[in-house]
């Protein structure tokens, strides 16, 4: 399909299916067929996530684990959903597969179309993903992450004062990081009206901002889309990526507790119902259980049967940075 065009903004940027030399190893087989479809998601939105809904909000703020608080701001509203969670997807494969890294990459569809087709989406759901792309529009997210540590004193002597005692043994280092960043640094598209009611919609220029661009290069996760669209629930797309990005990490095992595992996926509001806790507790536990059932069934998990959290155990990763088992989204486009 010769009418979408992905560039970056100093050089030309050739999209080509992951490792083509082992697809052609198989080629008799017709497996080059059969591969599934790779992207990416930033690894921070596997802890902390867009809204399940729309909210009709310009901020929104998320909790995740590992000390992290996600603040999504946009002029109009915050992106949402399972369609906003599908965009954003496909952002962040073409940052982390952009040949330059020290700017911005452009992306130009002809027609909304051409968008769907990469999205995987019918037709019938151009008015959403539109509604989408006006949501990323001038939006931006900032994190702040605090993490401590047991770290001994001796290894910070450089922040004391000359003759200044310096503390014995180990000391709490309270680590604060934060960050501000643009999705896009520009959107422009055409519209143009018929006689009919229906106005015609396309020739899309998407600009990636270059902090976007370099911050999914350093930390995305790479996920299987058909299974990840497959998922229609928002919190299963979560819990799902959440659980591809754990099994990247070297560990064991994993105690999660339930006051932990609500706060991250489905937080209950100050002031609400506090049963609300063990309503959405039982929600996650059902919607993790659905995942093994359905789209991953190499995970392994125990819930505790007196209902006080998880333990995740070490698992298969499902998917692998260069798996050559999947192609990118964008590569037959």
């Amino acid at each position: 399909m010769g009418r979408k065009k992905i560039t970056t903004i100093s050089e030309e940027n050739s999209l080509v299916p992951i490792d083509n030399t082992v697809s052609e190893l198989f080629e008799l087989d017709k497996t080059r067929d059969k591969k599934r479809q790779i992207a990416y998601l930033p690894s921070f939105f596997t802890t902390a996530s867009l809204p399940f809904k729309n909210l009709h909000k310009t901020v929104f703020v998320r909790k995740g684990s590992q000390g992290l608080t996600l603040t999504l701001t946009s002029p109009r509203n915050v992106p949402f959903g399972k369609y906003g969670r599908l965009l954003l997807s496909v952002f962040t494969t073409h940052a982390v597969i952009a040949k330059n890294i020290d700017g911005p990459v452009l992306l130009e569809y002809a027609s909304l179309s051409d968008l769907l087709k990469e999205l995987q989406l019918p037709k019938q759901r151009g008015k959403d993903i539109r509604e989408q792309i006006e949501c990323f529009s001038n939006a931006a997210f900032a994190f702040e992450q605090k993490i401590e540590e047991q770290i001994q004193g001796h290894l910070f002597k450089d922040l004391y004062e000359p003759g200044e005692k310096l503390p014995k043994g180990d000391v709490t280092v309270r680590t604060v990081s934060t960050g501000n960043i643009r999705f896009t640094t520009g959107v422009q598209y055409k519209e143009i009206e018929p006689d009919s009611k229906n106005p015609v919609v396309g020739r899309f220029k998407i600009l990636l901002s270059e902090e976007f661009t370099a911050f999914c290069q350093k930390h995305a996760v790479p996920i299987d889309y058909e299974i990840y669209k497959e998922i229609s629930s928002p919190i299963g797309k979560d819990l799902y990526a959440w659980l591809v990005y754990r099994n990247n990490a070297k560990f064991e095992s994993v105690f999660i507790p339930r006051q932990k595992l609500v706060e991250q996926f489905i937080p209950v509001e100050d002031g609400k119902d506090p049963n609300l806790v063990n309503v959405n507790y039982a929600r996650i536990i059902e919607l993790l259980k659905e995942i093994k059932e359905k789209y991953y069934t190499e995970v392994k998990f125990d819930v505790d049967k007196n209902g006080t959290g998880i333990t995740l155990f070490k698992s298969p990763t499902p998917v692998l940075k260069n798996d050559p088992r999947y192609a990118l989204i964008t590569s037959d486009l």
